[in-house]
């Protein structure tokens, strides 16, 4: 008899809220493949491949594939995406590792360039360098949330490759897409201030015209926080 299912934390449900529905997915670092076996449980995804680069976290997800009786999910050793076959992946999730990681992983394999795929990203750290990663090698952000799992706060973006060259704006390495229009957004938002603030000050003697723009810039995305929320 199956167990009942368990629920996602909040980091993960938003990464599942991204995830087409009949897609065929991979879960680059899949710890304990609870988002894949959660979307198969559910009736979300045709298949998926738990995948990760560690064998202590793949033994952790067969035992969860065979507590939850699941069918259509394959655990595999791969470093990043180079053990995946491009069919096996319509929709990629890559999460809970830091941004310049996700970035190499990307790099790994030319067949991510395909506008029918789709990439759902969670950095830990290094976000703004995994943007700019994103713009410089042809993929938009089509959709970014902030959210707050354990008294952290991330963003998740869904992206996609695409032909016409990605036009963005000065705050885009900061905070991509993301609209300030909810309590997590704020919190985001006034993490990259806070960050910003701190390079900028730290540059001051060495770089001035460096420094004064990312102050200027922090200045910039303090506004869109309401005054109530501003820390």
């Amino acid at each position: 008899m199956s167990r009942p299912l368990f629920q996602l934390d909040a980091r993960l449900q938003l990464c599942a809220n991204f995830v087409r529905p009949g897609a065929k997915l991979v879960d680059i670092g899949t710890d304990h493949a609870y988002l894949p076996v959660w979307l198969e449980k559910q009736g979300l995804i045709r298949s998926a491949v738990a995948a990760d680069i560690r064998s202590g976290p793949l033994a952790n997800a067969e035992e969860n594939l065979r507590r939850y009786e699941t069918e259509h999910i394959t655990v595999r050793m791969s470093n990043g995406l180079e053990a995946i076959l491009p069919e096996e992946a319509e929709d990629i999730v890559i999460a809970g590792m830091g941004g310049e990681l996700i970035a190499q992983i990307l790099a790994q394999v030319p067949w991510v360039r395909q506008e029918e795929r789709r990439l759902i990203l969670q950095p830990m750290t290094c976000a703004p360098e995994l943007r700019e990663y994103l713009r410089n090698n042809g993929f938009v952000v089509l959709q970014e949330e902030a959210v707050e799992s354990r008294s952290h706060v991330y963003s998740v973006m869904l992206v996609q490759w695409q032909k016409e060259p990605v036009v963005t704006g000065e705050w885009y390495p900061y905070i991509g897409i993301l609209q300030p229009n909810t309590p997590a957004a704020y919190r985001y938002i006034q993490k990259q201030v806070s960050s910003l603030r701190a390079r900028g000050q730290g540059l001051k003697e060495k770089e001035p015209k460096e420094s004064a723009q990312l102050l200027q810039i922090a200045d910039q995305l303090e506004q869109l926080i309401p005054k109530e929320d501003v820390k």
